[in-house]
C-alpha cells in the first residue's frame, strides 16, 4: 500500500486503533484481555533514551525482507521465521513470526495488521525508547521510534502486567493510561481532513510473544530487556530498514 496514511498529532504512532481505522482494518474489541500474566510491583523511574544506532549485520544474524512493502530486518541465525500474507480489511497484511532454537515463539513483526488488545486502565513505566535510523528514509512523519514499557492493570479482574515493545511515532508517557501505550482517554479518533504534516505510508507492528510479554514486574521487565533474548529483540527492532 503506497498511499500515505495521515494520523492525528495526538495519536501518531500511539493510537493503534486509530491507525487501523485509518487503514480500514478490523480492530480488536476494547477490553479484550491478553493471555494471563502475573501482577507486577510498583511503577517508578523515567525512560532511558537509547543511543541512535542501527544494528550492524553480523555473521550471527540473517536478513529477512517483506514482500508487500520495502521493509527488511535482521534476526538471530538460530531463530526460525514463518511468514503469512493475507487480506486485512481494505489492505494486504503480512506477518513474520520468529521462534528461537528451542521452537518457542519470541516475537512477530507485521505490516498493516496487529493482534494486540487494548483499553484496560493501567499504570505505565517506559523502560527504554529511542530512534530507528533504518526507517528515517521512509515517509513517516514524525519519524518512527521504538519503546519498551511495562503496564500494570488498575482494575480488579483485568489482565496481569504486560510488557510491550513497539514501533511508533510518539513514545507513550509514564503514569496512568490504557493498555498498549494509549492515554487515559483511550484511542483518539482520526480527524478529517488529516494534518498535512502527519504521515504513515504503512503500519508496522512489533509484538512480543504471549509468554514473553508476561514480565511480571518492572524489575522483571528490566531484567528481561537486559537478557540475551531481550537484547536480541532490541537488535531486531534496531535493524528495521525501509528502502
Amino acid at each position: 500500500m503506497n498511499t500515505s496514511l495521515r494520523l492525528a498529532a495526538a495519536g501518531a504512532g500511539l493510537m493503534l486503533t486509530a491507525v487501523l481505522a485509518a487503514c480500514g482494518m478490523p480492530q480488536a474489541a476494547p477490553g479484550t484481555a491478553p493471555s494471563g500474566s502475573p501482577v507486577i510491583g510498583t511503577v517508578s523511574e523515567t525512560p532511558t533514551p537509547a543511543p541512535s544506532v542501527t544494528a550492524a549485520p553480523t555473521a550471527e544474524s540473517k536478513a529477512f525482507t517483506f514482500t508487500t512493502e520495502k521493509l527488511s530486518l535482521r534476526y538471530p541465525k538460530e531463530w526460525t521465521v514463518k511468514t503469512d500474507t493475507f487480506p486485512f480489511g481494505t489492505v494486504t497484511a503480512e506477518t513474520a513470526a520468529f521462534t528461537d532454537a528451542a521452537g518457542k515463539a519470541v516475537l512477530a513483526v507485521s505490516i498493516n495488521s496487529s493482534t494486540y488488545d487494548y483499553a484496560w486502565p493501567v499504570q505505565r513505566t517506559v523502560i527504554e525508547s529511542g530512534a530507528l535510523p533504518g526507517l528515517a528514509s521512509g515517509d513517516w512523519n514524525p519519524p518512527m521510534k521504538y519503546a519498551f514499557y511495562v503496564e500494570e492493570p488498575q482494575s480488579p479482574g483485568g489482565p496481569g502486567a504486560v510488557c510491550t515493545a513497539s514501533v511508533l511515532q510518539k513514545v507513550p508517557n509514564d503514569g496512568l493510561g490504557q493498555l498498549r501505550g494509549l492515554p487515559v482517554e483511550g484511542p483518539t479518533p482520526v480527524p478529517s481532513p488529516m494534518p498535512e504534516d502527519q504521515s504513515m505510508p504503512y503500519f508496522i507492528g512489533f509484538e512480543l510473544a504471549a509468554e514473553v510479554e508476561k514480565c511480571g514486574s518492572v524489575a522483571g521487565a528490566k531484567a528481561w530487556w537486559a537478557s540475551a533474548q531481550g537484547q536480541q529483540a532490541k537488535a531486531v527492532l534496531l535493524s528495521l530498514t525501509a528502502s
